[in-house]
């Protein structure tokens, strides 16, 4: 993973009353909401014998451990031990570690690093906030993070691995563009086809992908209809795959709802049928025989790697 990144964990509307226990950058962490409907995320695990707290509940603004009853802050910090009586001055050690959260655009985010460096939260200034006009889903995927972040700038599998999703797409790549934003890689490319043999006519498919460091993705499959996609590791060969469908037309969720589920659904069992094929573990840039072609992924490799050397150097 990349230090001193936010990270989407969970979507928003997945946590109500009670806290919720995920899997989540190597980590088992727990997600409440405390007094203010605000989201917290901390490591699902009491301080005094490591039982899980996400089967407990929130109480008095605290998260109440099932097995002894101990109380903790949205900071952490232990508040009531009741076996101890409401006297006892709690330890200041007696806590669990709280990760830096926020929630925005329909998501809960946590910082994975150096609470100070925080900063702001990645999105694309091309997509709404919201999901007015959009349908979601999720999903865990049985692959290290880096190979679907390599996955997502190969648009040249389009016409081979979802050929059914795209009759008489062409294979061959013109016109490409990749752009190193900073903390963002922009590019442009087009599929183009072999000439038909009774029409004379090409089959050219524009794409336009965005992706924002570490593991956000912006795929503009046509201009009214386009995909919001985060990759979230989880553990060292499971990702949480988001997928938010935008359709910028009349009766816009329910389309995007319909293309949706038809799109991802299939996408997901045709790419698993290839994905299963590749080799395990997490994907270097050495490891594959990149070519012009795949200028995107080989960048994004380039700057992870270069985010990883920053943080070692720096502590």
């Amino acid at each position: 993973m990349i230090p001193n990144q936010w990270y989407a964990v969970l979507e928003s509307r997945s946590l109500g009353a009670k806290p919720v226990g995920i899997e989540r950058l190597g980590e088992r962490l727990v997600a409440w909401r405390a007094a203010g409907g605000e989201a917290v995320v901390q490591r699902d695990r009491c301080s005094h014998k490591g039982a899980r707290l996400s089967p407990g509940r929130v109480t008095d603004g605290c998260i109440e451990c099932p097995y002894h009853g101990l109380r903790f802050d949205a900071a952490g910090a232990c508040r009531l031990a009741p076996f101890m009586g409401r006297q006892f001055e709690i330890p200041s050690t007696w806590r669990v570690e709280a990760y830096p959260t926020r929630e925005a655009c329909g998501l809960i985010w946590v910082w994975h690093g150096d609470a100070e460096a925080a900063d702001e939260l990645p999105w694309f200034e091309a997509l709404p906030s919201g999901g007015r006009h959009a349908w979601q889903t999720q999903s865990i995927w049985p692959y290290h993070y880096t190979r679907l972040m390599d996955s997502n700038f190969d648009i040249y599998h389009f016409p081979f691995v979802h050929r059914s999703l795209n009759p008489g797409m062409g294979p061959v790549v013109v016109d490409q563009h990749v752009e190193d934003r900073g903390d963002r890689i922009d590019m442009r490319l087009t599929l183009d086809g072999y000439p038909d043999e009774r029409t004379g006519r090409r089959a050219r498919k524009d794409f336009v992908l965005k992706v924002r460091m570490p593991n956000l993705l912006y795929l503009e499959m046509s201009p009214r209809f386009r995909l919001l996609a985060i990759m979230t590791p989880v553990a060292e060969e499971r990702t949480w795959v988001f997928a938010r469908y935008y359709a910028d037309m009349p009766f816009g969720r329910l389309a995007a709802w319909i293309g949706g589920r038809f799109e991802y659904g299939f996408v997901q069992r045709q790419d698993r049928r290839i994905l299963d094929t590749l080799p395990s573990g997490r994907l270097e840039l050495d490891d594959y025989a990149y070519g012009t072609v795949d200028e995107g992924s080989r960048l994004w490799f380039e700057k992870r790697d270069r985010l990883r050397r920053d943080e070692q150097t720096r502590s």
